[in-house]
């Protein structure tokens, strides 16, 4: 109890200083007053607002402290006066004045309101005689909002406990508050908080719930817990002294106040125990217990007034035993315990000012980080609005399609697809083998389609002949693409190799037969162009799957795409997306089924074999031919002069030659192959511009020199439908859906016409939750733009 006398030295010492307790009084009074402002504006929601709060079970004798502090006669029967918290506000004024209001903060199921407000409920009152029935019509307000608030002020007290005639039920308890400014010449800069009582039993568990959750609300952060306990009980019996102790387990925010102190006998060794929890001996808190004795109802209903209850109260400590012995006559009575609370009250608040602020600022920029994350409220005319979302769509879409700068993966994964089917399209050129069929390998067809070889049950070499052809398919393929000048490095792993297709070799022999079962009318030497136009049409059926799984990978790529774009830009209105979403796989399916018959045509053109471009044709055909006419003869193309490199000297090492009176670095002479040597022989003589591919017709002509020819031209003829297929898809369904998407989307999602604006309005109805949420959002913001404009303007004032 240390602290005790420190508080009463001061008090003492600033007896003869007026002029400093003036000043304290009026700096107290303006701190009231802006935690008055703070709570009438919902501050209590999102900052933890200083605070006194009164708690005590049923019975406990708190409303009679109330009483005592306030010096107001508060209704005491079963009726409203202990199912809804009450603020009491006091300060000292000349002249006496009482005003009631209510504090709306919840709604009926206890959420709160997007908008604090605090109603002043009748005039203002200035005799204390008719305080008692103004709350009781208050109460009632609170406890029926279903009712007009306006109905009750005329209520008599009879009408207020007959009850409200009306179809929805009065709530059993309400979070609402009712609030009391009290001035007078008798009261000090005070306020505080009185709760319901604490419930022991109840009919309905959640009637206890209710009141508990209320308590444990109120008490919690940086608040100053008056404890109402009886001492006709035992101090562990006590709820609210339980609850108080959770709160505050180290005792620094609470204040025991003991009531009844009369009820227990003279002599009894519960004074005892009592007092020495009063002086501090036991049981200690950080500003320890007062004592106080209250009018019984006998005294109420005599008619004793509050200065004569203070007296008799007075009376009582000084001489009645054990009170009148203690050395800490401080903690008794409703004065003294009145004139710790201001004080300390006053203290929270000056420590609590910083944090207020710091933690309104902090939760004001949340705030608006909160707000940023969500969308704005549409604020223009529906139809307007729509329009403009819809061509910000369109506009997404045609930067994707069109691969503009920072939308590039759409038509990144394109070029992979239109990559793969060109890959696919080499794999399906026929295998021509420039050699006699081995022995041992059957040629079986079914439908004119090449199948697997039958191998002789003895013969060991059927799987390393298929190992061959597997790796002359991969060389065959590799050359093309090099010759083709493609860029294979983007198609690795984008296909499984099982959907590329392999074909059978095809041998000279194989050739001959089919050469000589075509020959009708011809000249001798002519191969009938039917031999070539059937192994053209042959190799080709697999094109057709070709397109197929181009087109369809492009398909999922593109709707993907697109579907992207709707939930970027229309993603916020569920209604609107869903539509547009139909709408824009509608589109997309239109634009397939329309590319489909080009791609048909394409390939049904490239089944008659025609070209134009005679050189690029023969050019490729003489290359085939040399190929084959080397391997028939058993010889391997080299790599010319300009595939080893230009200039392949200078990139040669030297080597040091000793001289006798000096060193020397001599050039080593590239060893070039044979054929790197005819080739440069050649081009001495005048003879420029040839290859390794074209020494190969050099080969003097053999018994199937008719056979190569026809392979080398069929082979040659496997170029165009690689450009044309893409170009179809990129053309016809790609930038198709492009320049369909604004008139279509307007068209199927009614944006125009007749009803365009209740449609649009309904695109643009909003998720509920999303609306809450801001709603919520921008009321916390309102709040605490409020208070912190309060903090600064009280800051200012100093």
């Amino acid at each position: 109890m240390k602290s005790e006398s420190v508080v009463g030295n001061n008090n003492k010492s600033n007896m003869g200083k007026p002029s400093q307790l003036a000043k304290y009084a009026e700096t107290r009074k303006e701190l009231l007053q802006l935690v008055h402002k703070l709570r009438a504006m919902g501050a209590q929601a999102v900052i933890d607002v200083p605070r006194v709060v009164v708690i005590g079970n049923q019975s406990a004798g708190k409303s009679s402290v109330v009483e005592s502090i306030s010096g107001l006669s508060v209704p005491r029967d079963s009726g409203t006066c202990t199912r809804c918290p009450m603020e009491c506000r006091m300060s000292s004024s000349d002249k006496w004045s009482c005003q009631i209001s209510i504090r709306w903060e919840y709604e009926v199921d206890n959420s709160k309101k997007k908008d604090v407000s605090e109603v002043p409920f009748g005039d203002q009152i200035t005799d204390p005689s008719e305080v008692e029935l103004q709350l009781r019509r208050a109460q009632a307000a609170v406890l029926n909002p279903h009712v007009r608030t306006h109905d009750f002020l005329s209520m008599s007290a009879q009408q207020i406990k007959a009850g409200v005639k009306s179809s929805a039920k009065p709530l059993l308890f309400s979070r609402n508050v009712v609030c009391v400014d009290l001035q007078g010449p008798d009261l000090v800069d005070l306020s505080f908080i009185d709760l319901p009582g604490l419930i022991q039993v109840a009919d309905d568990p959640m009637l206890l719930q209710l009141v508990e959750k209320l308590v444990v609300d109120h008490i919690a952060g940086n608040s100053l817990i008056l404890v109402v306990v009886p001492m006709s009980d035992d101090l562990d019996n006590q709820r609210a002294l339980t609850l108080s102790r959770h709160a505050d387990p180290e005792g620094k925010r609470t204040i025991g106040v003991i009531t009844k102190p009369d009820v227990v006998g003279k002599g009894s060794k519960s004074r005892d125990l009592y007092l020495s929890i009063i002086e501090g001996h036991s049981r200690t808190l950080l500003h320890g217990y007062f004592c106080t004795r209250q009018p019984d109802d006998d005294d109420r209903e005599g008619g004793l007034t509050h200065a004569e209850a203070r007296e008799i109260e007075a009376h009582y400590f000084a001489s009645e035993r054990p009170w009148c012995d203690s050395q800490y006559k401080h903690r008794f009575g409703i004065k003294n315990l009145v004139s710790t609370l201001s004080p300390l009250l006053e203290k929270i608040i000056r420590i609590s000012l910083p944090t207020l602020r710091e933690e309104t600022s902090k939760q004001l920029e949340q705030c608006r980080e909160e707000l940023k994350a969500l969308p704005e409220v549409v604020t223009t005319e529906p139809t307007t609005h729509m329009l403009g979302l819809i061509t910000a769509f369109c506009n997404d879409t045609s930067e994707r399609i069109k691969g503009s700068e920072g939308c590039e993966e759409l038509m990144q994964k394109n070029r992979v697809t239109y990559g793969q089917f060109k890959k696919y399209i080499h794999a399906t050129a026929p295998r021509f083998k420039p050699e006699v069929r081995p022995q041992g390998l059957s040629n079986s067809r079914v439908n004119g389609v090449v199948s697997r070889p039958v191998y002789d049950e003895e013969s060991a070499s059927g799987s390393e002949e298929e190992e061959e052809d597997r790796n002359e398919l991969e060389q065959e393929t590799h050359d093309a693409s090099e010759n083709e000048n493609y860029d294979t490095s983007d198609d690795e792993g984008y296909v499984d190799s099982g959907e590329v297709p392999t074909n059978k070799p095809i041998y000279l022999d194989d050739m001959r037969v089919r050469i000589e079962k075509s020959i009708t009318r011809e000249l001798p030497n002519n191969v009938p162009f039917a031999v070539k136009s059937s192994l053209v049409r042959e190799f080709q059926e697999q094109w057709a799957h070709a397109a197929d799984l181009c087109l369809d990978r492009v398909l999922q790529d593109v709707n993907s795409a697109m579907l992207q774009c709707v939930d970027h830009t229309l993603g916020r209105w569920d209604s609107l997306r869903t539509h547009a979403r139909y709408c824009v796989e509608q589109l997309v399916k239109k634009r397939y089924e329309c590319c489909v018959p080009f791609i048909q045509a394409a390939l049904e053109v490239e089944r008659m074999p025609y070209t134009q471009n005679l050189h690029y044709l023969q050019s490729c055909q003489e290359k085939w031919l040399g190929r084959y006419k080397d391997s028939g003869a058993g010889r391997t193309a080299a790599p010319s002069l300009q595939q080893q490199g230009p200039q392949l000297s200078a990139f040669l090492p030297s080597r040091p030659m000793v001289n006798k009176k000096e060193f020397s670095f001599v050039p080593i002479q590239p060893q070039l192959d044979p054929i790197a040597k005819a080739l440069a022989s050649l081009a001495e003589a005048g003879y420029t511009g040839l290859s390794a591919d074209d020494l190969g017709r050099l080969n003097k002509a053999d018994e199937y020199e008719t056979e190569m020819q026809v392979m080398a031209e069929v082979r040659s003829y496997f170029q165009r439908i690689i450009d044309s297929i893409p170009m179809l898809i990129d053309l016809k369904f790609v930038r198709g859906i492009m320049q369909d998407m604004h008139n279509h989307l307007i068209r199927e999602m009614g944006l125009a016409g007749d009803g365009a604006t209740e449609r649009c309005a309904r695109y643009l109805a909003e998720d509920p939750d999303v609306v809450a949420r801001r709603d919520e959002a921008m009321a916390r913001r309102a709040t605490l733009e409020s208070v912190q404009k309060e903090l600064n303007n009280f800051e200012n004032s100093f």
